[in-house]
């Protein structure tokens, strides 16, 4: 698909005075992966992958009590969660986009495909992942999920003032969301971040640089977007579903240590195909000339922080 009729599809939906947002799910199940050649076992393996990588870093999933910031359409995340031994996780989100039947047909996945699941976590503790397994059997309605896996789901919810009290989680967690967020209102976040976070508790965030028009359109490259200014960008993009702040890698390292936060882990991943285009003279907007082509080019960050220790 021509990335310009999807952002023309968008753009259509954020103008239909009600139902807007009911409109547009109903495209993604009918148009999108939302339904269609929708890999559960991708998210489910990601959620093993951010275990492992808290782990290396001396945190533990099992018995934590994790926030997310931005549950979006589907809770796979944190199902992975609760079956590496998460405690107790809210995930929070600014508007309610949750789909309560993808919930379950990720629980249906799971239960359907034990060989592969248990491969997925062959890390966790075998019997704390068959006591999990065994759990999610008695799983028939989303109420039962929440009540089961230990999962509270909360929208409309504001990350950067929220009413949870002071030290409440052991790990503040997002995937592909802060990309969606402002500057200003991410070093928001952060800071309500240090508040929640128990003495000892961790930041970990996985971030898409990338332009996401990209996944529907392979014709154009990852920094697509970063050829236009704000009000162009805007034009195109500046719907609740599209909006991306296109901060750099660089930009998002000094929104963590404005934030009051001290990086203690980062691994970013430079997408070749964009690098070799912007070094042989891809146009760029002013406000992105001068750049490191490196910098521009990233386009996944990992990033684990804790709040300095004097905060």
């Amino acid at each position: 698909m021509n990335w310009k009729i999807k952002a023309a599809v968008q753009r259509a939906c954020a103008i239909v005075p009600i139902g807007k947002q009911a409109l547009y799910r109903q495209i993604q199940c009918r148009c999108g992966q939302l339904e269609h050649g929708y890999d559960y076992s991708f998210l489910l393996s990601e959620a093993v992958r951010m275990t492992r990588l808290l782990a290396s870093k001396g945190f533990t999933m099992e018995g934590a009590s994790v926030m997310e910031v931005g549950t979006g359409w589907r809770m796979d995340i944190p199902i992975g969660f609760f079956l590496c031994g998460a405690q107790r996780i809210v995930t929070c989100d600014l508007n309610r986009y949750l789909i309560k039947s993808l919930a379950l047909k990720t629980v249906q996945f799971i239960l359907d495909n034990p060989r592969e699941i248990r491969s997925i976590f062959s890390s966790v503790h075998p019997t704390l992942l068959e006591d999990r397994l065994a759990a999610l059997k008695e799983i028939s309605t989303v109420e039962d999920l929440f009540a089961i896996a230990g999962i509270e789901y909360c929208a409309p919810c504001d990350c950067a003032h929220t009413k949870f009290a002071s030290h409440s989680f052991d790990i503040h967690f997002s995937y592909t969301v802060f990309e969606h967020i402002p500057g200003p209102t991410l070093e928001a976040i952060l800071l309500e971040a240090n508040r929640l976070l128990k003495p000892g508790g961790v930041i970990l965030h996985h971030i898409d640089l990338s332009d996401h028009f990209e996944q529907v359109d392979r014709s154009i490259t990852k920094v697509n977007f970063l050829r236009f200014t704000e009000a162009d960008w805007s034009r195109y993009a500046g719907t609740p579903w599209s909006y991306h702040n296109r901060l750099r890698r660089d930009e998002y390292r000094e929104i963590f240590e404005k934030s009051a936060q001290d990086i203690v882990y980062w691994n970013d991943v430079v997408d070749q195909r964009s690098l070799e285009c912007l070094r042989n003279g891809f146009p760029l907007a002013a406000q992105y000339r001068g750049l490191p082509a490196e910098a521009l080019s990233t386009v996944i960050v990992d990033v684990m922080s804790r709040p300095h220790m004097s905060h």
